[in-house]
């Protein structure tokens, strides 16, 4: 597990440890996440109401190389392109160091796919920009950028915050919470923009 895999992690257990009743995931739950590690944390966090029908764990593929989901029941992965509308309960994105672009795109397909009614809740770990260390053989100096710089430097400096993305994403303006959280992993603080949000129609809004 990568250094951002854990901070995600721990940012996402603390988040579903204070509104877990809020959110309310069921053993019925049908839950959308972006990737392995997200889903290897809300299969642990939803043990107690596990059964062998759910809650069912669904990964956003885009392209790579399918996640390992062994020994995880009810978890499978499927394409963010075949992603059918209005069939999930709740939605759950993890994001460090992704382009905005990509990522404005799976909050559109998050979107098509939750149901009305249905819980997002996306967090965007904040990373520090500057050099750091380089790894494995090539010696190459490399940069941490964080993903609000990229949003600022994409969007011309309109765009600043993952609300901001929510939104242009077609969740609802002003319905859309954001929230900062901080927490320890491996002795160092980890600090992560943390929103919610609920899909709304002209039925439930």
């Amino acid at each position: 597990m990568t250094d951002s895999d854990a901070a995600t992690s721990a940012i996402l257990q603390d988040v579903l440890k204070e509104y877990g009743p809020r959110i309310s995931i069921q053993y019925n739950a049908i839950i959308l996440v972006s990737g392995a590690n997200v889903a290897k944390t809300i299969y642990d966090q939803t043990a107690s109401i596990r059964n062998s029908f759910g809650p069912k764990i669904v990964i956003a593929s885009r392209g790579e190389s399918a996640p390992d989901v062994s020994g995880m029941e009810n978890v499978s992965v499927k394409s963010l392109e075949s992603l059918e509308m209005d069939t999930y309960t709740h939605a759950i994105f993890g994001l460090s160091h992704e382009d905005p672009k990509v990522v404005l795109k799976g909050l559109q397909w998050m979107l098509h796919a939750l149901r009305p009614k249905g819980v997002a809740i996306v967090t965007s770990l904040k990373v520090e920009a500057g050099r750091v260390e380089a790894e494995g053989a090539s010696g190459e100096e490399q940069f941490n950028v964080g993903l609000e710089e990229k949003m600022l430097y994409q969007s011309k400096g309109k765009i600043g915050r993952l609300t901001d993305v929510l939104e242009y994403a077609g969740f609802e303006r002003g319905k859309v919470r954001s929230h900062e959280r901080e927490t320890e992993v491996g002795g160092k603080k980890v600090q992560a923009e943390v929103v919610l949000a609920m899909k709304w129609d002209q039925l439930t809004g």
